[in-house]
């Protein structure tokens, strides 16, 4: 009984502790949702307060503000996650079973770029952009996106295809599969729950990408949510409420992407754990 007592006493500290962190998680979060149905009075005289009237129309007028920045955002982040999925995932099946001259001095070159900052990146970057014509297109920031996050999943997903049983790549190619068809057949299954992770990771660090977007696009068209919603701030300085809806139609994607994406998520963290 004492045991049982201490046990249950451990599991409620735990439970307690885990509430009073989501706690301090989501409360911003609960601040701008209740900010964003209030007019300036009602966020100025009682900010704390919860009650009506609820003013909907904010969210109609920022939808008509923040709706071409969310395509914008989507291109840009989904273009980027697709990008990256692709190159990470071949590029990682070819250092971890194919063999060729320089293998691994271009591995680890191409790993030695977690080492850097990525600031020390943003002039050379930005010279390298401006020469290729890139500037001012969604290209610009969808190829460096993508070249900024290929580092890592590179060495995860060389890590992991090397973890696996030789036998089944030895099995297709005694079927007479080419390298390519051992890649679609075999390894993309397997990275299944990486490539989860993968496009969940880089989506989101898109979607939150507000310096190099900033840097790079300059047409006010083509803006994404993080530097178009800044540049709303400013322009609309006395909108709290229209602003905070602003803000949370941003979060919205990013909240459906959790919600649907969450097993593969963490299916991918449970596989990269183990094989790494």
């Amino acid at each position: 009984m004492a045991f049982r007592s201490k046990f249950s006493a451990a599991e409620a500290g735990k439970h307690l502790f885990l509430i009073v962190t989501c706690l301090f998680v989501f409360y911003p979060f609960l601040i701008m949702l209740q900010m964003s149905v209030k007019d300036v009075g009602q966020i100025i005289y009682g900010f704390f307060e919860i009650k009506p009237p609820f003013h909907l129309e904010n969210y109609a007028v920022a939808w008509k503000r923040v709706s071409p920045m969310v395509w914008n955002s989507l291109i840009i982040s989904g273009g980027t996650a697709l990008l990256a999925v692709v190159t990470a995932a071949m590029a990682g099946y070819a250092f971890g079973r194919m063999t060729f001259p320089g293998r691994e001095p271009m591995f680890w070159v191409i790993f030695a770029k977690l080492f850097l900052p990525g600031v020390l990146n943003l002039v050379p970057s930005f010279v390298l952009a401006w020469k290729l014509g890139l500037l001012d297109t969604y290209w610009a920031v969808i190829l460096f996106g993508a070249s900024g996050a290929l580092p890592f999943w590179v060495f995860v997903i060389r890590t992991f295809v090397r973890q696996q049983p030789q036998e089944l790549f030895d099995c297709a190619k005694i079927d007479g599969a080419g390298e390519g068809q051992t890649f679609v057949w075999i390894a993309v299954p397997l990275l299944r729950p990486m490539i989860a992770l993968l496009t969940i990771n880089v989506f989101v660090a898109e979607w939150n990408n507000y310096i190099w977007p900033l840097v790079t696009l300059t047409t006010p068209a083509k803006r994404p949510l993080t530097v178009g919603l800044a540049f709303l701030t400013s322009s609309y300085p006395g909108d709290y409420g229209q602003l905070m809806a602003g803000y949370a139609i941003a979060s919205i994607p990013l909240l459906l992407l959790f919600i649907f994406g969450m097993k593969q998520f963490v299916q991918g963290l449970t596989s990269g754990a183990i094989k790494i």
